[in-house]
């Protein structure tokens, strides 16, 4: 088959959705399909060498035109935010949605509106939506880019990124559209469908998790600690992913640890609140620079216990829970709005009977999700 995918990220950025693209990509180039890559121009693809890397051989690469964007908000603008009352921020992003208006990547528009091809299967990823704006955009304004087959894939809750986490129902609309644009939804979960049952019908949205290369993963040996030694790999989120109640109790509680943060986007916000509680405690708080996916695994495979900061909502799974269960330790899951103090102390003290079930890696494998959109296009009706 000819497949276009389109993304907002991709390797060799380090993050879950980076690995979501060119996982997928990869596979199909190894299952003989044809496979075009449409990406932003972005600085963290270093020059566009991707195509001379001999991982991405057989890739196809579409880049944004225009001027290189960084893909994360001006600096400026973050400054200007911290300096607003948190009521106006929330107000101004109720009404002007971030994902919708500032990620929406015109480069990428222009580079999808000049491009001809006829596709047997269109794959859409978000997060951002913006991605699936600049997709039906393009489409609309471009008579000889074709797809017989257009899925848009909704990892994260639409419309609700980092930023925000309500919009003005009018966004709606675009949801709307989507559903009439694209023939299928993709979402990784059952618990999302409610989410997205107003804008596609039940019988045209898939359940494909997200997919993992778990070949060629070495762990390391384990050996328990003198004390107690964990981890957490991913990134922080004002509101629904906040690590302060997590290092308030360890500095207060007089402990001797020592915790390993992999961050990936460091925020000023959240390095202030580590450096704050890290210099209260008795333990030790480190922080590391976000590691390649296999090379981290094996880091993690020596911990003791591992942290999971879940979502303060149900229609994601945290997509590292698929490499900590590649790394064989267990893990202490907590919410922010719900801190529950006692658990972690069993888990220091080694108890880990109230582990997180961790899902099996098997449904996550890159093979089978590569598979189930072989699917959407080979029994579409």
């Amino acid at each position: 088959m000819k497949i276009l995918i389109v993304s907002y990220f991709f390797e060799p950025e380090v993050t879950p959705r980076a690995f979501r693209a060119s996982e997928l990509a990869k596979a199909f180039v190894r299952r003989g399909h044809e496979v075009t890559v449409a990406l932003p121009n972005k600085e963290a693809f270093g020059g566009y060498g991707l195509a001379q890397r001999e991982e991405f051989e057989g890739i196809r690469f579409i880049f944004g035109q225009g001027g290189s964007i960084s893909g994360r908000p001006p600096k400026t603008s973050g400054r200007i935010r911290r300096m607003m009352p948190g009521w106006m921020v929330r107000t101004i992003l109720y009404f002007y949605n971030h994902e919708y208006f500032a990620k929406f990547d015109r480069g990428l528009y222009r580079a999808l509106a000049a491009t001809e091809g006829d596709y047997d299967l269109l794959i859409s990823i978000s997060y951002p939506a913006a991605v699936h704006r600049a997709v039906m955009k393009a489409f609309r304004a471009n008579p000889r880019l074709k797809a017989r087959v257009k899925v848009a894939e909704f990892s994260d809750p639409p419309l609700r990124g980092e930023y925000n986490r309500h919009y003005f129902p009018a966004y709606n609309l675009f949801l709307k559209r989507a559903g009439r644009f694209f023939d299928r939804f993709s979402v990784p979960v059952p618990n999302a469908l409610p989410v997205y049952t107003p804008f596609k019908r039940a019988d045209r949205i898939s359940i494909i998790p997200q997919g993992f290369d778990n070949s060629g993963i070495t762990l390391r040996e384990y050996r328990s600690h003198a004390r107690p030694t964990f981890a957490f790999s991913g990134r922080f989120y004002r509101n629904t992913r906040d690590p302060e109640p997590l290092l308030r109790h360890l500095a207060e509680s007089g402990r001797d640890f020592e915790l390993v943060l992999f961050l990936i986007d460091r925020d000023p916000y959240f390095d202030s609140i580590v450096e704050r509680y890290a210099a209260l405690s008795r333990g030790t708080i480190t922080v590391r620079d976000p590691l390649p996916r296999k090379e981290l695994i094996g880091e993690l495979s020596a911990m003791d216990f591992l942290v999971n900061h879940n979502f303060t909502y149900t229609t994601a799974t945290p997509s590292k829970l698929i490499d900590y269960s590649l790394a064989g330790r267990p893990v202490y899951s907590f919410r922010s709005d719900r801190f529950d103090a006692p658990s972690l102390e069993r888990f220091l003290d080694g108890d880990y009977g109230g582990a997180e079930r961790l899902p099996d890696p098997a449904a996550y494998d890159i093979e089978h999700v590569a598979t189930l959109f072989e699917e959407l296009a080979g029994h579409w009706e």
